[in-house]
C-alpha cells in the first residue's frame, strides 16, 4: 500500500502552513538572478583559481563549479560521494579541492584534472566541517564531525596525524585566527551543536600536542558558522539562538561578556560574512532571508528576499553577495552602495503595492512617417 508524502494530507500547525504557503508563493521568483542546482545546496566556497566562480556542495553528493558571470552551473563537476556533501575547503594555492560527506570520509581533487588525489578515512560519523591551515612547510587539513572529534590530516597523503578531543557534540564549523596564528602553531576556533566555542592551539611540528586553551560562552545554543572577518580579524558567530555576534577573543574577559555587537533575528542564523570593505555584515537565515546590516551601529540596512527555503551559506565574490540554499538555487546580490540603495527603493515599492506601468507601444509608432503618408494616400485612393 502506497503512502502519501503530500504535506496537505497530514496535520500541520498554522505556522507550518503559513511557511509552506509563503515558500510556494516565492518558488518561481527571479530575485537575485537564481542559478538552479540539481539538489539542496549545503555549502558554498569562492574559487581561488577563477574569477567570479564558486564551488557548491549538494545533497546529492556532487560538487559544482559555478560560473556566476556566465550563468553556468556546469563549469566543472566533482564526483565521488553517494551521500550529501556537507563542507568544502581549498588548499592555499587554490589547486586542490577538499570535501566532506555523510559517508564519514573526505575526498581531495586536483581542480584542473578533476581527479581524486586522496581519500581521508577516520571519522565514526558525518563529516560536517573542513579547514585548510597553511604551515611554513606545507599545510594541514582539519575536519570536524558528528562524532565530536577534530582530526588533523596530511592533506597530500590522506594520513591521519592527530585527533583532538574535547567537544561533546557535532563540530559544524571551524575558523583560523589570523592574528594569533604564528610560525609555530595555528590557533583555531571550533563550534557546532553545543553552545561552547572552543579555542585550540595546534603546533605544526606536533599536532598531537594540541591544547584547548579557551572556551567562549557567548551563544545560547548551537553555533552554525564561525568566521574571522574584516581588517581587524574580528570573530563573528552565527547561531541557532537567532543571533549573529561579533566576539572579542582576547584573553582576560569573563565568559558571556565578550560580545560587543549582537544582531538579533527571528530565526536561526546559518552564516555571516563581511562585505563592502567592512561597512556591512550579511547574514543568511532559516527564514529564507539574506539580511544586510550596518557594522557600525547594528542597524538593518536591507533584506534581500528571493530564496524559497532556508539559506544555508553565503560568500562575497567581487561586488556580489552570493547566497545558496535548500531551495536548490545560488543567488547574487550586488552590494555596491548605489545598487543597494536601488534595491531598498524597489522593495519599498513592492511592499506598498506600487506597480511601475510599462508604456504601451502605440500602433502609429510601428510605422515611419513616410509609411504613414503612403498608407493615408492608399486609403484615399480606395474611396
Amino acid at each position: 500500500m502506497s503512502q502519501s508524502v503530500d504535506p496537505g494530507h497530514f496535520f500541520q500547525t498554522d505556522a507550518s502552513e503559513a511557511t509552506r504557503a509563503r515558500r510556494a508563493a516565492k518558488a518561481n521568483n527571479t530575485f537575485g538572478e537564481p542559478l538552479q542546482a540539481s539538489s539542496k545546496i549545503l555549502a558554498l566556497l569562492p574559487a581561488l583559481h577563477k574569477k567570479n566562480h564558486v564551488f557548491i556542495a549538494e545533497s546529492c553528493g556532487v560538487i559544482r563549479l559555478v560560473d556566476l558571470e556566465n550563468n553556468n552551473t556546469k563549469a566543472a563537476l566533482f564526483r565521488g560521494f553517494s551521500t550529501p556533501c556537507t563542507c568544502l575547503a581549498l588548499s592555499s594555492d587554490g589547486t586542490t579541492l577538499f570535501a566532506g560527506a555523510w559517508e564519514k570520509r573526505i575526498l581531495a581533487w586536483n581542480i584542473s584534472t578533476r581527479q581524486v588525489t586522496a581519500e581521508f578515512k577516520g571519522h565514526a560519523d558525518f563529516v560536517k566541517s573542513l579547514l585548510y591551515v597553511p604551515t611554513p612547510t606545507g599545510g594541514l587539513l582539519l575536519s570536524g564531525s558528528s562524532d565530536a572529534n577534530i582530526i588533523v590530516w596530511n592533506p597530500i597523503t590522506g594520513d591521519r596525524i592527530a585527533t583532538l578531543k574535547g567537544h561533546t557534540r557535532a563540530i559544524g564549523t571551524m575558523a583560523l585566527d589570523p592574528t594569533a596564528t604564528d610560525d609555530e602553531a595555528a590557533v583555531v576556533f571550533a563550534g557546532g551543536s553545543e553552545r561552547e566555542i572552543r579555542k585550540w592551539r595546534i603546533p605544526y611540528n606536533n599536532p598531537g600536542a594540541a591544547e584547548e586553551v579557551d572556551v567562549l560562552l557567548e551563544c545560547e545554543t548551537s553555533v552554525h558558522a564561525l568566521r574571522f572577518l574584516g581588517d581587524d580579524g574580528d570573530l563573528w558567530a552565527a547561531s541557532a539562538d537567532g543571533t549573529a555576534r561579533r566576539i572579542d577573543v582576547t584573553d582576560g574577559k569573563k565568559p558571556g561578556e565578550r560580545t560587543d555587537t549582537k544582531l538579533v533575528h527571528a530565526d536561526y542564523v546559518n552564516d555571516v560574512v563581511i562585505c563592502n570593505n567592512g561597512q556591512w555584515v550579511a547574514t543568511g537565515c532559516r527564514d529564507e532571508e539574506v539580511r544586510l546590516w550596518d557594522v557600525s551601529n547594528g542597524a538593518l540596512v536591507h533584506t534581500f528576499e528571493g530564496h524559497a527555503d532556508e539559506v544555508t551559506a553565503l560568500a562575497v565574490v567581487g561586488s556580489w553577495l552570493v547566497s545558496a540554499g535548500i531551495d536548490c538555487t545560488v543567488r547574487r546580490w550586488s552590494v555596491k552602495p548605489v545598487d543597494v540603495k536601488e534595491a531598498i527603493e524597489e522593495a519599498r515599492k513592492r511592499k506598498e503595492g506600487v506597480v511601475e506601468e510599462k508604456e504601451e507601444a502605440k500602433e502609429e509608432g510601428l510605422l515611419t512617417a513616410e509609411e504613414e503618408a503612403e498608407l493615408a494616400e492608399l486609403m484615399d485612393d480606395s474611396d
